[in-house]
Parts: C-alpha cells; structure tokens; sequence
C-alpha cells in the first residue's frame, strides 16, 4: 500500500512575521512603493499556492541574452533547461516566495529591486529568481521594521524552513551565510568577467606601454599585441587548486612603473603577488570556506537553539565572527580575481625589479635583505617590502653597486645596492 506524504502546512507571511515578535506592515502588491523606510524584514508571497509554477519563457530568453556567461552545470543552457531546473525549486504547498531584509531601508531595497532588470547587478540584484515568475506582480508584500534585520530574517528563514522543508523559491543564501546548490555560475551580465578571472603570469618590461598593458591584460589567452623580447622564466612553486574560478595562465606584460590599468572604464589596481602569496590566499581562502565557515554556522545554530536571542551572549559573538569572516573572504576573492603573479625577468640578477631579492648596505645598519613585493604580500618583520614604499620605490631600476638616497621618517638614508638575486 502506498501512502501519499503529507504536505506541508501553509506559511502565511503575516502571521510569520507576529509569530517573531513582529510589528506587521502591509501587505501592498508587488511594484508599488513600501512606506517602510527603516531597517527591517519583509515577506513577498502570491496570493495563494501554485501547484505547478509559471515561468515565463520571455524573461528567461532575455536573460540569457543579457548574461551571456551563465552556465548551468558547466554547460550554456537552453530556455527550456534553465525553465527546468529553476521548477525543480518551486514549493507547490507554499505561497511566500522570498523573505529578505534591508540594513538601512525596507522601501529602498525593494525599490531597487523592483529596478533592476533579470541579469542586472544594479542597482539591486537580491531575489533576482522573482522575475523569472509570470505571476510576479500579483505578489504582495509584508514588512516589519527590525533593530537587527539579519537576525530576524535568519529566524524567519529557519521557522520557514522548518515548517516547509525548504527554502522559498527566490532565496539563494541558507541562514548562516551557506549558498544554495542550483548549478548556476555567472547569472548576472557582469560575473562573466568574474568567471574568466585568472591567475595571470607577469613579465616586467620597461618599454610596455598604456595600450600594451589594457590589450594584454584583457585579452584572455591572445598574446599582446607588440614585440617583446624574450625571457628566462623563474621556476615558479605549483599553486593548490583555486577555489574561486579558472586557474588557467595568462601572460601580461607591465610597465616597471606598475601603474594602475587603465581600460576606459573605473581603473583596475592589480594586486601583485608572488607564487607563494598567491598560494597563501588560495589556502586561506579554502580554510575560511571548507572549515571556519561551517563551525560558525552550526555555532549559531546551537545558540539560536538556546531560546531568546535577544540576550545570548553566544549567538551574538558567533554572528560578529560571522560578518568578520564572510567580509575576509569577499577580500580574499577579490585579491584573487585581480591578482598578478610576480615572474620578474632580469638579466643575471643585473637589476632589481618587483620579485627581486636586494641585499643592501647602510652605514647605520650594515647589510640587510629585502625582497620586492606587492603590497598585499608586504611584511617588513620578514624582509619583504613593497614596491609602493618609499625604499621598495627608490631600489626599483637599480643595479649592483649603485647607491640611493631614501626619505625616511627619521631624515634620510643612504643604501648601497650590494647585489640582487
């Protein structure tokens, strides 16, 4: 004998908002201005449940055409694959389609929602599966103003996903920060260039100029378009596996001055770093992501289960530890995306250059050893210096037995390049 599941109850937004202690606003349909200009929560449901979800093929077609990175599952989908595997999340007991929260304005983030158009980034891209559904604005919205939004709408989440098994359609972050597991990369029309990032191998030329250096480094696995002249790569140390994105090589060729790119749009500053250092942030990336993050989830977990978040101490040391690590991975992202890996080319170890190690010579210290790096890898305690600072600016260019002169806070030094390796 077979036995049907019992579905799931109905989870109305207004009664799940006064369940949390809420003062409950609303509703107003979907489109129209939210008066709710504090910070707060707010639910958009439909008018009741759908059995079989309404996905409109137009929205989807158009998407695709303004996103042309996206991938599902690796692959470029069709309309109807990306239809499919966007159903396959409908909840058909459910009629709350998204639950989400603004820092500052509850009327501000779902009028830029309202906004921004399937495939945008900006100026809001948050619940961005809702304009995916043909029935979208019979949608209506309830809202409540909340001292601590992130909170609330972690709690109202979890009460959701308790009662219903599963997240509501158009929310893509579990509470506690964990993404949802749809197969979609580069949704948005700007992830493309995200998804292309790569590790990008340098080779320092002192006659490289503006135009060689934006065609260089945006054109992926083109060679630049100008004669350069050949070079003995260093043997670089074999990098782990990256976690954000190809790790393919691209060669770029950089002016000694290491200005920031100009392409046309907002300049881009490339975060040099050495082999090692690149290696360091993709380890640090990976255990931030594969170990700290889950800790802390199931620490916020554990407290919420204590009963009245307002005076757990834990809950909030492990939400503040929390925003610090999901802000520290977004930075390691970020350093990754733009990072330049040092190959510095020299001939017989005849000039220092970004990469080099420069063995000096000063009346007041003696003999001491500096390697040249990027800023992001600079650590003074361990010898290595950045090429942006007033000695890594001044040994640049040099060569063995030349001498300098370096403004530093205590007056000025002289330093004798003795040699470089």
């Amino acid at each position: 004998m077979t036995t049907t599941p019992t579905p799931a109850p109905l989870i109305n937004g207004r009664d799940l908002l006064r369940d949390n202690g809420l003062p409950v606003e609303g509703p107003i349909l979907w489109g129209r201005p939210v008066t709710g200009s504090a910070p707060g929560v707010f639910i958009v449901e439909l008018p009741a449940p759908q059995p079989k979800v309404s996905i409109d093929p137009d929205a989807i077609r158009e998407w695709l055409g303004l996103a042309p990175g996206l991938r599902l599952d690796g692959k470029r989908p069709t309309v109807g694959e990306l239809q499919t595997r966007l159903a396959s999340f409908w909840l058909p007991s459910q009629a709350i389609v998204f639950i989400g929260s603004s820092q500052k304005s509850v009327g501000a983030r779902l009028a830029g929602m309202y906004k921004t158009p399937l495939g945008e980034r900006r100026p809001q891209p948050t619940g961005y599966w809702l304009k995916t559904l043909r029935d979208i604005n019979k949608a209506r919205i309830w809202w409540a103003p909340a001292s601590d939004p992130e909170l609330y709408e972690d709690t109202l989440l979890e009460a959701f996903i308790k009662a219903a098994g599963a997240l509501p359609y158009g929310v893509l972050v579990r509470p506690g920060g964990q993404g949802r597991d749809h197969g979609l990369t580069a949704p948005l029309h700007d992830d493309e260039a995200v998804a292309r990032a790569k590790v990008r191998k340098v080779t320092q030329l002192a006659d490289a100029n503006e135009e060689e250096m934006a065609a260089s480094m945006y054109r992926s696995g083109a060679r630049p378009p100008v004669r350069v002249k050949k070079t003995t790569p260093r043997k670089v140390a074999k990098l782990p596996p990256a976690t954000t994105g190809p790790s393919a090589i691209e060669t770029v060729v950089i002016r000694k001055s290491t200005r920031t790119i100009n392409t046309g749009g907002a300049p881009i500053a490339p975060i040099h770093l050495t082999a090692d250092g690149l290696a360091a942030l993709h380890f640090e990336l990976d255990e931030l992501t594969n170990r700290r993050r889950p800790e802390v989830i199931q620490r916020i977990k554990s407290a919420r289960e204590l009963g009245d978040l307002s005076e757990n101490a834990d809950y909030e040391a492990a939400r503040k530890e929390q925003s610090f690590l999901e802000g520290r991975v977004q930075q390691l992202e970020q350093m990754i995306k733009y990072a330049v890996m040092i190959e510095a080319s020299h001939e017989g170890g005849s000039e220092v250059v970004l990469g080099s190690t420069v063995v000096i010579e000063t009346d007041r210290h003696g003999e001491e050893t500096f390697t040249i790096v990027g800023s992001a890898e600079a650590d003074a305690a361990a010898g290595k210096i950045s090429f942006t600072s007033p000695i890594g600016r001044a040994l640049l260019g040099r060569h063995p037995g030349e001498t300098i002169r370096v403004q530093v806070p205590s007056g000025s030094l002289d330093y004798k390049v003795v040699r470089v390796k």
